[in-house]
């Protein structure tokens, strides 16, 4: 090779590589930043703990020391940007041994649910059986598409739960509640600061 060829070889290198590094700074992750959480647990019969990472993680150990007869479970997540009205992107209250196959119908929760059963010990089955249930620290993908639906320049998403016991009387007893909310960040992927 001559040294023109050389000189059009290493040009056509590097305008390849600026391409695809342009491409792929282009693309985008979603990153949680959380504001805020608490939770509440009905000890000694039901104990929850639960740890969050700076890197989006959280953990949690839940203690069941009664069997649960019929576990009921609640989710509410509501989106709210400053000027507008609360949004409500998700609304459920369902037996926990039904809830599998209703988070299984909705694509964006499917990879979250099939994520934390690979991390953890949890079940989906009723009775609740008494033990220690163990989730270790769970991520959300930041290309999960869930979200890029939650994600809005200035805006605060909140996530209400439950997991409550309905007792013959078909009333409910809180087991344990939590509450999260935070925004969601758009970033090129890889990148957390």
């Amino acid at each position: 090779m001559n040294v023109l060829s050389d000189s059009i070889l290493s040009i056509t290198i590097w305008i390849v590589l600026a391409i695809h590094l342009e491409i792929e700074c282009k693309e985008k992750c979603y990153y949680i930043d959380l504001l805020y959480s608490n939770w509440t647990d009905d000890r000694p019969r039901f104990i929850v703990n639960m740890t969050f990472s700076s890197q989006n993680g959280i953990a949690s150990v839940t203690t069941i020391n009664d069997p649960v007869i019929s576990p009921v479970a609640s989710l509410l997540i509501v989106q709210q940007s400053p000027n507008e009205k609360k949004r409500i992107v998700y609304n459920m209250t369902t037996k926990l041994c039904a809830i599998k196959g209703i988070i299984d119908a909705v694509p964006l929760f499917k990879p979250v649910k099939e994520n934390m059963l690979r991390q953890s010990n949890y079940t989906f089955s009723c009775p609740l059986n008494k033990g220690v249930y163990v989730m270790n620290n769970m991520r959300i993908n930041p290309k999960n598409p869930l979200l890029s639906l939650l994600y809005q320049a200035k805006g605060i998403f909140t996530v209400t739960g439950a997991l409550l016991e309905e007792l013959p009387n078909s009333e409910m007893h809180p087991l344990s509640t939590y509450n999260f909310a935070g925004k969601i960040l758009k970033k090129g992927c890889g990148r957390l600061d």
